[in-house]
């Protein structure tokens, strides 16, 4: 027997629907009693009523209904309904301070009084008392953060165990504001035929930071949440000895407990170490130069002056920048900004009678630091060619590759005498001499030898990047690799997929026609170039674990409610909240 549907017309027999068992069920609003679906016939129902509320109209019936379902309980209820929307602005506000990276007080400080100024001139007094049921205490917020940080963090595990092809990490340490060795990990995985990468763990490390303690901490983790080591296909860390050490180094316990995961060095940080080598005297330029800017920048009185000298003569720049040894990028932007302001420098050098003024009147000087600029200038932009959420090794590779063919061009082009390709260089008045173009032939092939040394099998699948350009006849034979090529560049569906999406998302997309091909190519494509993510992460625990917070007992939670890009399902915390009108 089919089951019957309640009509909202029954309200006229005094009928409203309650959810039963998944099902609309009718109550009756005078006796409070709820029949059967059996009973949901109009002769039934108009039966149910009392003789003396028979002949009532339709809108006494409704007065009653809203009454019923103001005292309902469950979720249905328009108490249930109020409350659950209090615990939820409670739930997103403190999102939102967490995603800003601010102190738990702000939320009672600032956000409640703020939106009190708003209602009270836009909607009017009544609708300011409403928010006073809304808790921002600190306490509050705290837990609610915490409580979705778990959600987060439980959505992430689940996917990183449902990952058809596994999954890649990456990890780095480093000494927060407090002293505390701060460990974070991320996690590359597929998921709805898409990449992702998300925090996988954040830790404070107690004691030593030794490989084996770094691997303890993470082997611990893998184990309370059910992660397969044997799932690992890559692990991605800086060159420290505690991570790439052989015997007892973080990557070689890796090894012992999966054989088949690719070790990573990070190749943003090999790039930065490849790129330091100078002959003498382009090292005795830029000591020069360092020399020049930590004169006038270490002293107030110097950069004050400077300061004002600049803007007298309408200049671009201020100000000097820092050269740092740990920030890669700074040699590029110290030379080029120094190379710009020169000619204020000289004024500034000959007012002092320095003699530094000496080094700026030296056409020399001034050509070395034009090339310095110029070639810090191109590590720099390829550097950050290398950074960002979704590189890949792959990527790495076809830029590294095209920046070794540039230096070869560029080599051919110094000893022909054609220096175009140096910005900075052509605008002076007098080209360079042969010692110095001798000595920039010495560096670019100093240079291309560096990045053999450190890049010496950075080696990826060639038909990754183009399926389509690529000759099947140059993979193994009896793999099924070969015929799988041809059928997927026989593929047109194929072709305008591999135009759409990103090499990742084509092949996760094509794994159930091309399994092979897609067994070999998603897994590269899953490694870490480099540890990006976890350099982006310390600057954010920098902002949240400030000095003015450094008592802050748990910044994990705020830390991965700010930097992932999963949202936390609000909605579910707040039905498994208990609904407390006292609170």
């Amino acid at each position: 027997m089919p089951k019957r549907k309640y009509d909202p017309t029954y309200i006229k027999y005094g009928f409203i629907a309650i959810k039963r068992g998944g099902e609309a069920l009718p109550q009756c609003v005078v006796c409070m009693k709820s029949l059967c679906n059996e009973a949901m016939k109009p002769s039934l129902l108009r039966r149910h009523l009392e003789a003396d509320k028979k002949d009532r109209d339709q809108s006494y019936f409704q007065r009653l209904g809203e009454n019923v379902k103001r005292q309902r309980l469950d979720k249905t209820g328009q108490f249930y309904q109020k409350g659950a929307g209090i615990v939820k602005a409670s739930y997103e506000v403190a999102l939102l301070v967490a995603k800003n990276m601010k102190a738990h007080t702000i939320a009672e400080s600032l956000v409640m009084p703020a939106a009190k100024i708003l209602v009270r001139h836009v909607i009017g007094e009544e609708a300011v008392v409403k928010l006073d049921s809304v808790s921002l205490s600190n306490n509050t917020v705290q837990r609610r953060i915490e409580e979705m940080s778990g959600d987060i963090a439980d959505h992430v595990i689940a996917g990183v165990r449902a990952s058809k092809f596994g999954f890649a990490i990456q990890l780095d340490e480093s000494t927060d504001v407090t002293n505390c060795c701060q460990l974070l990990d991320y996690v590359r995985f597929t998921q709805n035929n898409t990449m992702k990468t998300e925090l996988l763990l954040s830790q404070e490390l107690s004691s030593t930071t030794k490989g084996k303690d770094v691997f303890n901490v993470l082997d611990n983790f893998f184990k309370q949440n059910e992660l397969d080591w044997g799932k690992l296909v890559g692990c991605t860390t800086d060159g420290a000895p505690s991570m790439l050490g052989r015997k007892s180094g973080f990557q070689a316990h890796v090894k012992a407990v999966s054989p088949n995961a690719t070790g990573v060095h990070c190749f943003i940080h090999r790039f930065a170490l490849s790129t330091k080598v100078l002959p003498p005297n382009l090292l005795s330029c830029l000591n020069r130069v360092i020399k020049i800017v930590n004169f006038v920048k270490t002293s107030a009185l110097n950069t004050r002056l400077f300061k004002l000298l600049c803007e007298d003569l309408s200049s671009d720049h201020i100000c000097l920048l820092y050269h740092t040894e740990v920030r890669w990028l700074s040699r590029g932007n110290t030379t080029r900004r120094l190379f710009e302001l020169r000619d204020e420098l000289l004024v500034f050098f000959t007012e002092k009678e320095h003699n530094f003024q000496k080094d700026l009147e030296d056409e020399e000087f001034i050509s070395r630091l034009a090339y310095l600029s110029d070639i810090f200038g191109v590590f720099n932009h390829l550097n950050l060619s290398f950074q960002g959420p979704n590189c890949t090794v792959s990527d790495f590779i076809s830029k590294l590759g095209a920046f070794v063919r540039k230096l070869d061009l560029w080599i051919k082009n110094v000893e022909s005498k054609r220096y175009a390709m140096f910005e900075l260089l052509t605008t002076l008045e007098s080209e360079p001499n042969d010692e110095f173009s001798q000595e920039i032939v010495r560096h670019l092939s100093l240079l291309k030898t560096e990045l053999m040394h450190y890049f010496p099998d950075v080696t990826c699948c060639a038909y990754i990047a183009n399926p389509f350009s690529f000759d099947p006849g140059d993979l193994p034979v009896g793999t099924g690799e070969q015929e799988e090529l041809i059928d997927v560049q026989a593929d047109e569906t194929a072709k305008t997929k591999h135009k759409e999406c990103s090499p990742m998302n084509f092949w996760v997309s094509m794994a159930s026609s091309y399994p092979i091909l897609a067994r070999h190519a998603v897994p590269q494509l899953l490694l870490f170039p480099s540890t990006w993510e976890c350099e982006q992460g310390f600057s954010a625990m920098l902002t949240i674990k400030s000095k003015s917070r450094n008592r802050l007992a748990a910044p994990g939670h705020d830390f991965r409610c700010a930097v992932s890009k999963v949202m936390s399902r609000v909605d579910q915390l707040v039905e498994k909240k208990q609904m407390q009108p006292s609170h």
